[in-house]
């Protein structure tokens, strides 16, 4: 570990050259300001922090007392005179973390995280990744939103930290209350600016808006003539663990197969609205019929499959094409109802020739579909709940798919 190990000229052809072949953003040369902390000063608040018994005897007493703890290794940085980076702040503040706490991150919640909850993760070198996850995974730096119902964020590794957002930073290895909230599935939670009946949901994530989370569950649409109960007839996403006892559970009582009944409400979804006359086959066919749900009965199955069949005639005939930019499937939002309901946000374009067609000739649909104010080639958003069962009255929950495919806007209620 040596510091200034080139001359400026140097390392200024060195940085040119790099970003020029894109090892680096240009923006990261380019973002230095007075106000970004440098390697060196990092790691002395850091070990500050953490506190590690320093040296002063040492010639850089505060890198050797990180190294010696294994916060810093020799072959992090080349010039710890240059300024940090999120993505190298993340690795430190994870090796630090760790020092302190342990290895506290769940395998099963990393690899979400890594596959699904970071939208740049692959710009971030290798090696670097499981750090940054774990850190994003902590609470500790959780990124930039990508927007609205979208279900990961950029973390923009490259950019350079402020001395007054490292202090922030650090404070947390301590202070780990003042984390930001994550859910158990790696998404940001929000705990201000609440929906009115955020009481009826395990948390409230920071992507979603009040208005999904408003729109009235679909046992309170129905009307009965006899007082519902709860756990019995219905139950709201804070309490649909408790009705799952009849399933294989995990250790929080929820049935351990409601992550692949999420993947084929998405699965469902993209089929269904990504559609194009030019390219629509048997394989599109099969991958539909794979998330809708099974009678196990012939001529029942048959029919789902017939439906389908006659449809792709008419995306061919009429040439439609349906694209999707958004497909949201929360599973925090699932709901019994006599069955399993889930929430779902999509963002589709739909296009075709000719005039005007009915809406259940230009989508599939199983059960009913009713898009107000859509119109054809401009981009539309829905609210939807899909049901999830299945016909099999001994399930353990393996076997729950698609039922209730409806899209129908007279539920919600909303502003978008």
């Amino acid at each position: 570990m040596r510091r200034n190990i080139m001359c400026k000229g140097i390392s200024l052809l060195l940085v040119i050259v790099m970003v020029l072949s894109g090892m680096i953003p240009a923006k990261s040369a380019e973002a230095a300001t007075s106000s970004n902390i440098k390697i060196y000063n990092f790691i002395k608040i850091l070990v500050s922090a953490t506190e590690l018994e320093i040296d002063k005897a040492q010639a850089s007493p505060y890198m050797k007392a990180a190294m010696d703890a294994g916060i810093v290794k020799e072959v992090d940085f080349k010039d710890d005179e240059a300024y940090i980076t999120r993505m190298d702040a993340a690795v430190l503040l994870n090796r630090a973390d760790e020092y302190l706490h342990g290895d506290t991150v769940d395998g099963k919640l990393l690899k979400i995280v890594l596959e699904q909850r970071i939208s740049d993760i692959n710009k971030i070198p290798e090696g670097k990744r499981n750090a940054v996850a774990k850190i994003y995974t902590k609470g500790f730096i959780v990124g930039k939103s990508n927007g609205l119902y979208i279900q990961n964020r950029s973390f923009n590794g490259y950019d350079l930290l402020t001395t007054g957002d490292a202090k922030k930073l650090i404070a947390l290895l301590k202070n780990t209350k003042g984390r930001a909230k994550m859910s158990p599935d790696g998404q940001l939670i929000r705990t201000t600016n609440l929906p009115k009946n955020a009481k009826d949901y395990p948390y409230i994530l920071a992507a979603f808006p009040n208005s999904f989370y408003e729109m009235k569950f679909m046992y309170q649409w129905a009307e009965s003539n006899y007082t519902r109960v709860e756990g019995k007839d219905y139950a709201r996403p804070i309490k649909v663990n408790e009705r799952m006892k009849i399933f294989e559970t995990d250790k929080n009582g929820r049935c351990i197969y409601v992550d692949d009944w999420m993947k084929k409400v998405e699965n469902n979804l993209k089929y269904r609205l990504n559609v194009d006359y030019r390219a629509i086959d048997n394989n599109w066919l099969n991958g539909l019929r794979n998330t809708y749900f099974l009678y196990d009965i012939a001529s029942a199955d048959k029919k789902t499959t017939d439906d389908i069949k006659e449809y792709m005639p008419y995306v061919k005939k009429n040439h439609i094409v349906i694209k999707s930019s958004v497909i949201s499937v929360e599973p925090s939002t699932l709901y019994f109802d006599n069955a399993y309901r889930v929430r779902v946000y999509v963002k589709f374009k739909i296009s075709f020739k000719g005039e005007k067609k009915p809406q259940d000739k230009l989508f599939f649909v199983q059960q009913f579909i009713r898009l107000k104010n859509i119109s054809k080639d401009k981009w539309f958003e829905g609210v939807y709940d899909i049901e999830l069962a299945t016909a099999n009255g001994n399930s353990n929950g393996s076997d729950y798919a698609v039922f209730d495919d409806s899209l129908n806007d007279y539920f919600y209620k909303g502003k978008w």
